[in-house]
């Protein structure tokens, strides 16, 4: 019974991470394309950076020296990968 319960415990729970991942995809028109300025929290900061590769499935790659003052922001790197479910989208680019 125990084993039962556990068992009906452990495929609620996959059940329910299936449809938060599920709820989370973003659209194809909501995604970010080359050239395209978004805007995210890094290091506990709101950033602006130029998306520079959209070919990964769940991400984009971008370049955060855009911002004019991202030397005194102290961040470790210039560019970095973030998640679809984890910006938006400031400016499109004028080549979408």
């Amino acid at each position: 019974m125990a084993d039962e319960k556990l068992s009906k415990g452990l495929l609620d729970a996959a059940f329910k991470k299936k449809n938060a991942e599920e709820e989370q995809k973003v659209k194809e028109e909501d995604k970010a394309t080359v050239g395209d300025i978004i805007t995210f929290e890094k290091d506990g900061q709101q950033v602006e950076a130029i998306v520079t590769s959209a070919r990964l499935q769940n991400s984009v790659v971008c370049d955060m020296t855009i911002m004019e003052d991202f030397d005194d922001r102290n961040l470790d790197v210039e560019k970095t990968v973030v998640a679809h479910t984890n910006y938006s989208i400031k400016k499109r680019s004028d080549n979408n």
